[in-house]
């Protein structure tokens, strides 16, 4: 008995695969929801027939008495509904056997022991480790690089503790330290306390100052407090200076710095005399906390810069911050203090007691080579602040459970070491000499396959570069036209001229090959002649075309000389469009019930299989105050779904009346392109977001046809050819995908991109 199993991603597919084996008389025995898609089980109907027949009766062994046969009262079609229930439970019980057969063979397949577990590499356990506790990406890989290859041999028991060890050390020859913790005070001047706010900078100042004046006396000690914004905040500092009993200085938002140092620092001889004031030889300054996304900024640490005396600035960090707001602070707080010359002397990491991954804080300042110069893990003053130990702190990073809903899972770890297909399309920009062949020759059968590719890709180079000058489409709009190979006509979609009221630009003429297929070779509408008869001659002439694919109605006078050059036309059309038919002008909605069906095929429209069957009917076409009316072909398509054939969409079309053309194939090549003109849309987004062609709008829209275009070809494209680049494009984007434009658009930028990383790294 055939039952068949059939696993599709919906409940369409897995149809299409029971009729694609089974055909159109297949029994549908159970239909369900499974992981990865829709579950169909079927058989054939044949078989079903020959399951529910009346097995033959075995003869006895022994002669019997032949049993009085009495008449059946009952009709002959209430023994069939007798005999049904008996058939049925022969039916199901056949049924259930082949079911207990595949449960078998599940269970043994299962049952089956697995490979065992590939050993962790020390890699892998040093990545997992660290960034599973709050290390970046940027570190692991460069700790990584430098593993001792003598740790593929450690045994198991003995490779975490040697790892720990190595982590220390090298996070302690990256984290440079005070060599002893009074150096910083001993050295005296001027020190600011700089960072966002609510980092601790005030509790620091107070900090500090009592760790000077329990080691040097209170004389030569000073407080200054440019924080005129925040409540409280000068008489906060004002307590603590008076508890240390040292002078304390609040300066408004707009006084003068250099003036008061100066003052402080070199006091006036007369109030020496009287003994009312003293030399400061260490002056802390709390500025005021700004965010690192202030404009306000780099005029707050101007100040410093401008006070005509050295002063020492102290970046203030919060332990307790977001890795990625560590690295904004870290980066305007040096551009700022190295703009005003005064670049940054060192760090004081606070807040480490409220810190769930001092690991972050630690990674910020291993890669920025920062001086850590205090510790700060409590309110208390002056207790809470600390000399560096980096062995207890990077114990401490070490320590804490790797265990967060904030975390790194097992799954995004191996995602990370590019062990998992999501992971692919980040591997390639990090290893792009090993995938540079695959590339290579994927762009070598884009070239050969979809001509145009080459000045696609001149194209993308002249708008990463974002060169100025005179437009490059301009130049491009100049160049020879495709070669057309022997036996082949080429052709064009003509978009509609005014375009989308949601955008400011008009669609470019796509060129097709023989089949109606998109090339990625475009032309930019206001590049070329104004009046349609000058275009037409370009595309005659110089474009080579011999057959049109529109969606506007062409002029009556350029309907007539397209049939007399023979050259075919098809335009799209409204179902309320009006044509002349057996004398009377009538809709094309009204015709179609009279027209002969001619052709039945499978297309794609809007990223989906359908079923068109197209019909035609001769008519006249004519418009008021044109001259003799043309002899035209109406087209009617009905799209039908492919698994239930109810109707998705109807079209309609109107061509010139040439005889020995294919104008089947190309109209269900006409619905698929309804599509490109949003594609166009999504890919000048993409590129606007990219900065590409940022300076050249007219590059931009020609490059985002372009890839429109491709993308377009390689969905509805069926030969090998095509289908081995998209298993390239998809497995570039991270695994199988669906087959859309949209995904092939996205799949090729990020192959330009890779293209891009593999020169720059040869260069």
């Amino acid at each position: 008995m055939g039952v068949h199993r059939f696993i599709g991603t919906s409940a369409r597919d897995a149809m299409r695969q029971v009729r694609e084996s089974l055909g159109d008389e297949a029994l549908i025995l159970s239909n369900r929801q499974v992981e990865g898609g829709v579950e169909i089980v079927a058989m054939l109907d044949a078989d079903q027939e020959s399951l529910t027949g009346q097995p033959a009766e075995p003869a006895p062994l022994e002669p019997v008495a032949p049993t009085p046969v009495t008449p059946d009262p009952m009709p002959a079609s209430s023994s069939a509904a007798v005999t049904a229930p008996q058939e049925m439970q022969a039916f199901s019980a056949r049924l259930m056997d082949e079911f207990a057969a595949m449960r078998d063979l599940l269970d043994a397949r299962l049952s089956t022991p697995t490979a065992p577990e590939e050993k962790a590499t020390p890699a892998t356990r040093l990545r997992q480790r660290m960034i599973g506790v709050g290390f970046s990406q940027t570190l692991v890989r460069e700790l990584i690089a430098l593993l001792p290859a003598e740790f593929a041999d450690t045994a198991d028991e003995d490779i975490d503790e040697a790892l720990n060890g190595w982590i220390s050390r090298q996070l302690a020859a990256r984290l440079e330290t005070l060599e002893t913790d009074s150096d910083l005070l001993a050295e005296g001047g001027v020190m600011a306390l700089i960072g966002p706010t609510g980092v601790g900078k005030t509790t620091t100042t107070a900090k500090l100052a009592s760790r000077y004046v329990m080691a040097h006396g209170n004389r030569d000690a000073a407080l200054i407090t440019t924080d005129s914004y925040r409540i409280g905040a000068q008489e906060q500092l004002r307590i603590y200076a008076r508890l240390l009993g040292v002078e304390v200085h609040a300066l408004e938002g707009d006084g003068d710095l250099g003036a008061l140092l100066a003052r402080l620092m070199t006091p006036r001889r007369a109030l020496l005399q009287m003994q009312r004031a003293t030399p400061k030889r260490t002056i802390l300054i709390d500025t005021l906390g700004m965010s690192q996304r202030d404009p306000r900024l780099a005029t707050e640490v101007a100040r410093l810069g401008e006070a005509g005396v050295p002063i020492a600035t102290l970046l203030v960090l919060d332990a307790a911050s977001h890795g990625d707001t560590l690295e904004q602070v870290v980066a305007a707080y040096q551009q700022a203090a190295d703009r005003a010359g005064t670049p940054i002397r060192g760090c004081i990491i606070t807040k480490l007691d409220e810190s769930a991954r001092p690991a972050t804080v630690l990674d910020i300042l291993a890669r920025h080579r920062l001086q850590v110069l205090f510790v700060a893990n409590g309110q208390r003053v002056p207790e809470d602040l600390a000399a560096v130990d980096v062995a207890a702190l990077v114990h401490e990073a070490l320590s804490v459970d790797s265990a967060s809903p904030f975390g790194y899972d097992a799954a995004t770890l191996a995602e990370m070491a590019g062990q998992t297909r999501q992971s692919k399309a980040h591997a390639l920009s990090r290893d792009v000499v090993s995938h540079g062949r695959a590339l290579h020759a994927m762009f070598d059968t884009l070239a050969r396959r979809a001509p145009g590719t080459p000045l696609l890709e001149q194209l993308w180079a002249h708008g990463l570069s974002n060169a100025p000058g005179e437009s490059f489409a301009a130049h491009m709009a100049a160049r020879s036209p495709l070669t057309v190979a022997p036996n082949e006509e080429h052709a064009l979609w003509w978009s509609k001229e005014k375009g989308s009221r949601q955008q400011d630009w008009s669609m470019p003429l796509v060129s097709l090959d023989d089949h109606g297929l998109p090339l990625p070779q475009t032309w930019l509408r206001h590049r070329l002649p104004t009046s349609e008869a000058e275009r037409m001659r370009w595309a005659r002439e110089t474009h080579q075309s011999a057959w049109h694919l529109m969606a506007a109605l062409p002029q009556i006078d350029e309907m007539h000389r397209l049939a007399a050059d023979r050259q075919l036309w098809m335009s799209a059309a409204t179902a309320s469009r009006r044509v002349r038919y057996q004398g009377e002008r009538q809709r094309l909605a009204d015709l179609a019930g009279l027209a002969a069906e001619i052709d039945q095929r499978q297309c794609r429209w809007r990223a989906r299989p359908v079923n068109m069957v197209l019909s035609c009917l001769p008519a006249l076409y004519e418009t008021r105050g044109s001259g003799a009316p043309v002899e035209v072909l109406v087209w009617f398509a009905r799209l039908h779904d492919v698994d239930d054939n109810r109707v998705l969409a109807q079209r309609y079309w109107l061509s010139n009346a040439v005889t020995g053309r294919d104008v089947a194939s190309r109209l269900a090549r006409a619905v698929a392109l309804e599509g490109l003109e949003g594609l166009t849309r999504q890919a000048m987004r993409r590129l606007e977001e990219s900065g590409v062609a940022r300076s050249d709008r007219e590059t931009r829209l020609q490059l985002a046809s372009g890839l429109a275009a491709l993308a377009t070809r390689l969905e509805l494209c069926s030969e090998d050819w095509a289908m081995d680049v998209r298993a390239q494009l998809f497995n570039l984007s991270g695994g199988t995908r669906r087959r859309t434009g949209t995904v092939l658009l996205e799949a090729l930028m990020q192959a330009f991109t890779a293209r891009d990383a593999l020169m720059d790294a040869r260069s």
